[in-house]
């Protein structure tokens, strides 16, 4: 049941996964099975945050007040989308493999929803990032590095 509680705790924007690990290995849990719980935990909250992430921006253009904006940014991804396309899953890798502050699960689904990213390369690019991220902060709450 504690390890259903990591899954939660790694699911929720807060925490996430750099949060859920650390509690999990103070409270004793095999390290092994905490890793895996908040890497699946913080990947699955990914499709339904990209699902509605492209639902809001999608009200967002039909609204006059974000039109200008929302359009100025299709612009300019539809400009670069060649290039986009070649680095979107190393772009959202890198950016969800570095724990740092706000560049976990959630940014990486909005960022992916606002540039159009097919979802199955962004899943794929949170899972990678997320089990990098959970390599990275398993190591430092097990005094590893």
């Amino acid at each position: 049941m504690k390890y259903l509680h990591i899954m939660i705790l790694s699911m929720i924007p807060i925490t996430e996964l750099r949060g859920a690990i650390p509690i999990g290995i103070s409270l004793g849990l095999n390290p092994i099975g905490v890793y895996i719980v908040s890497v699946i935990g913080s990947t699955l909250i990914s499709i339904p945050l990209i699902l509605t992430f492209r639902h809001i921006i999608h009200f967002f253009r039909g609204k006059k007040l974000f039109k200008v904006i929302v359009d100025k940014v299709d612009r300019k991804i539809e400009s670069g989308m060649r290039r986009l396309t070649n680095v979107s899953i190393l772009g959202i890798v890198l950016f969800v493999g570095i724990p740092l502050p706000t560049t976990g699960t959630w940014t990486a689904s909005a960022i992916a929803s606002i540039l159009k990213i097919r979802i199955k390369n962004a899943l794929l690019g949170v899972l990678i990032g997320n089990m990098m991220a959970g390599v990275i902060v398993t190591a430092l709450s097990l005094h590893i590095i």
